[in-house]
């Protein structure tokens, strides 16, 4: 938006309108290093001011039980609807069961391990696993993530938890230490079940925290995949459930969910012109694609971002 934007927002900073901003300009900014630019200027504002609300654009509307809109740097709300909602969440919960075998397995993605077969009595989508194959975790991860795999998500759980009782009881402890007080997981693929349930504001939060996971944003962005056991013998082609990825330049991820009692839900993140990036994350949509692909791009026009001048 230019120089208009770094007016408003300046005007605003001198006016006291971000008085918490105040106290911490000078030292974020740093704008007497001698490498300081334009561009470091216009980042830091935008995480210090947040994306500026365009009053000419309209407003969105949603047909999704909830909904929220959320500026991935800032973590500013830009859009919500019913966000606080405790609803069951689909295989949106794979977001946080992939953050949990993560943290355990940092530095450490090609450790290869074997399937057990209580991984494979699960129902829904699969990945087709074989028990006793051996894979790395990566292999698993990409399964979880992209072809959205119950059988790999509870391979997941197994290799990182002992037991899935242990898994879920550190996929609540991540969710404590993340703040998420409104979500709560029984069951690490995201099958219906009572207490098994989160908020479009929660996964929000737990989107953005993933998302600062490279490996992490990596798999989510990718349309296909191949994953093969350390043998060669076992072939997995993967394709992403995520029909925006690879049909718009601009999306980034993230995951969608379904089942019955949740309906058809998703996670979606995309990046603007200006490298802004903002997440969206629909609960029981009645057209998850399009309501999503209309949530990201309304996003990204009925707000600004400072630019460099």
């Amino acid at each position: 938006m230019g120089s208009l934007a770094i007016l408003l927002v300046i005007l605003r900073f001198f006016t006291g309108a971000v008085d918490a901003a105040q106290q911490q300009m000078l030292s974020i900014f740093n704008i007497f290093s001698p490498n300081y630019s334009a561009a470091d200027f216009a980042q830091n504002l935008n995480y210090l001011i947040g994306p500026i609300r365009n009053p000419s654009y309209p407003d969105l509307a949603v047909n999704a039980r909830a909904a929220i809109i959320t500026d991935l740097n800032s973590d500013r709300i830009l859009y919500a609807k019913n966000a606080d909602a405790e609803l069951p969440m689909a295989s949106l919960t794979k977001i946080m069961t992939a953050l949990v075998a993560l943290d355990k397995f940092t530095g450490q993605l090609n450790t290869v391990v074997t399937v057990p077969a209580e991984a494979l009595t699960v129902t829904g989508s699969k990945m087709f696993l074989y028990a006793n194959e051996r894979l790395t975790v990566l292999g698993l991860l990409k399964g979880t993530l992209i072809e959205s795999a119950n059988d790999a998500a509870m391979a997941l759980a197994y290799t990182t938890g002992g037991d899935l009782k242990q898994f879920v009881a550190l996929m609540n402890q991540k969710a404590q230490d993340l703040g998420l007080g409104q979500t709560h997981f029984t069951n690490p693929v995201g099958l219906d079940e009572d207490q098994h349930y989160s908020t479009a504001r929660d996964l929000a939060e737990l989107t953005r925290v993933a998302l600062e996971n490279q490996t992490f944003a990596e798999i989510v962005a990718t349309p296909k995949a191949t994953v093969r056991d350390i043998s060669g013998k076992f072939v997995h082609s993967l394709t992403t459930t995520n029909k925006l990825l690879g049909q718009y330049q601009n999306v980034i991820g993230v995951k969608t969910g379904t089942t019955e009692e949740a309906g058809e839900s998703l996670v979606a993140s995309a990046v603007g012109d200006s490298g802004q990036k903002v997440i969206a994350v629909l609960l029981d949509s009645p057209s998850r694609f399009q309501e999503g692909k209309n949530a990201l791009d309304w996003a990204l026009k009925a707000y600004s971002w400072i630019e460099p001048l």
